[in-house]
């Protein structure tokens, strides 16, 4: 079986219908591989399936770009983070040329909550 490199093992993408906007990060067949997509509907679709909501960091408000440090929120008691919503959150993320870095698995299968936002050059 062809290995893909692209987003047909992501189930974000898949469920957002999107697997052509997602690059698999990692070269060999791993339960934990990482992808990387600027898709808003696999972001959204892969942050809501674990409860995640889109977030600012208090504080890091930027007067030149707009918006704060962006975080996808879990737990609603971190008192750092302020609720966004995901029209505000992907304005900001379009904005600042970032893309998202993610994991649907661990290595032992659970789920995993593993994310980070990159410059999309870097990625």
């Amino acid at each position: 079986m062809t290995d893909k490199q692209d987003g047909h093992a992501s189930q974000a993408a898949q469920e957002a219908d999107a697997v052509d906007e997602v690059t698999r990060n990692t070269k060999s067949q791993t339960t934990a591989a990482s992808y990387t997509t600027t898709d808003h509907d696999v972001i959204r679709a892969w942050a809501q399936a674990r409860g995640g909501r889109p977030a600012t960091v208090s504080g890091t408000e930027d007067s030149a770009q707009g918006g704060g440090v962006l975080r996808i929120e879990f737990d609603a008691s971190e008192e750092r983070l302020d609720d966004a919503d995901w029209d505000e959150f992907f304005k900001v993320f379009d904005d600042r040329g970032l893309a998202f870095v993610y994991q649907e698995k661990t290595s032992d299968g659970q789920t995993s909550r593993f994310n980070k936002l990159v410059n999309r050059d870097a990625s």
